[in-house]
């Protein structure tokens, strides 16, 4: 969607980057079910986005052209792309947003309307569906039967999740986590993916992120197989569920990190353990298991264990100590003032923490006070 869109996301017209971005987002979202949209669809978005006709005009012009429509030039299924994107369009830059399983089940009917005749209803029918990510494999979705009360669950315990404090790595953890179970419930027969796409960009935008861009049009698949990979494990093949590459599209939308997302490096090995199948864990985010968020505390795992006692090898840790340092593994940039919190000590104690750290294993810090960060230096000369 660049090629075609690109020349507006420039643009100083007031409005029409917003809207070159939404159309962009909500084309490029097609693609997560292999979607194309048509060339009449393309010519449609250029006027609403050069403000000749407002969205909803745009949408009812291209109800109206398959209404109406005899042996037009399209593409299959392009009907679907099209309707579904000038839908998506008229959504993601209004106002209104509601934390509840009746936003998201509501979302699905303004999304699908008039394209499925099951828009808005939850699913009565067990589903699996072939990944190319997992070679074929299916994610386990949840029972229908439990599909109401699992989404009634999750919203009550984001309602109660607080968000504030939190670190850019904690922020994104906690969020990929949530909107990755939300997809696994999978509510409807078809198109979770879409609404679970769109409810994330109104969750961020309703807490004043900026995420109306060209992400999601250039890595939707990247987007959707993050999501498998989240929810997918294999015992007999040693496959694990892993929320990092979900993690990682997240850093990129909401903090604009530069890192370079491949599909290629989610795809599990047909023999795990292949070079492509490694590439999973080797993305940027150490998986520590640490969230440093206010409300989260710390989450004790052998991973996080083993990579704490590389790090200190001479001296027994305290708790406290070894806290700290599972937390500065996962998050370098964390204020003696937020160890404080998090260790549920005074600021003088907390910094003899770290004064302890630095003589047993090598803790040092680079940078400004305001933008620096602590590494072990034995950590990175492994």
């Amino acid at each position: 969607m660049k090629d075609e869109f690109g020349k507006y996301y420039e643009a100083k017209e007031p409005g029409r980057r917003e809207r070159a971005y939404a159309w962009a987002t909500a084309i490029g979202l097609q693609d997560v079910d292999g979607l194309k949209p048509s060339k009449y669809l393309i010519k449609t978005a250029k006027r609403n986005i050069e403000g000749e006709i407002t969205a909803a005009e745009a949408r009812k012009l291209v109800d109206e052209y398959y209404e109406t429509k005899i042996d037009h030039d399209v593409p299959a299924d392009a009907e679907e792309a099209d309707k579904v994107a000038a839908r998506i369009v008229s959504i993601v830059n209004s106002p209104g947003f509601r934390l509840s399983p009746e936003y998201y089940m509501g979302l699905h009917r303004q999304i699908f309307d008039g394209v499925f005749p099951h828009a808005g209803e939850v699913r009565n029918v067990e589903l699996t569906k072939k990944e190319w990510v997992l070679n074929g494999d299916t994610v386990e979705y949840e029972l229908s039967c439990m599909i109401e009360k699992s989404l009634a669950y999750d919203f009550e315990q984001e309602r109660k999740f607080r968000y504030k404090g939190l670190s850019d790595d904690a922020f994104v953890e906690h969020f990929a986590a949530f909107i990755s179970g939300l997809w696994q419930i999978h509510p409807f027969r078809e198109g979770n993916t879409r609404t679970a796409a769109l409810f994330a960009i109104k969750y961020l935008k309703s807490m004043r992120y900026e995420v109306t861009n060209d992400l999601f049009a250039e890595k939707s698949w990247y987007f959707r197989n993050a999501l498998v990979r989240a929810n997918y494990s294999n015992r007999q093949l040693d496959v694990e569920k892993t929320s990092l590459p979900l993690e990682e599209f997240f850093k990129v939308l909401v903090f604009q990190e530069e890192i370079e997302l491949k599909n290629r490096y989610l795809r599990i090995g047909a023999d795990y353990g292949s070079s492509v199948a490694k590439a999973t864990t080797g993305l940027h985010r150490k998986n520590v298991g640490i969230n440093v968020g206010k409300n989260i505390g710390i989450k004790r795992s052998d991973v996080v264990i083993n990579v704490v006692k590389d790090v200190v090898k001479e001296s027994p840790m305290s708790e406290a100590e070894e806290m700290t340092a599972k937390a500065l593994l996962r998050c370098p940039k964390t204020t003696a003032a937020a160890l404080a919190t998090l260790l549920k000590v005074t600021p003088r104690q907390a910094q003899r923490v770290i004064a302890s750290l630095k003589v047993k294993a090598g803790l040092k810090r680079r940078g400004g006070r305001k933008n620096g960060e602590w590494y072990f230096e034995k950590e990175e000369e492994r």
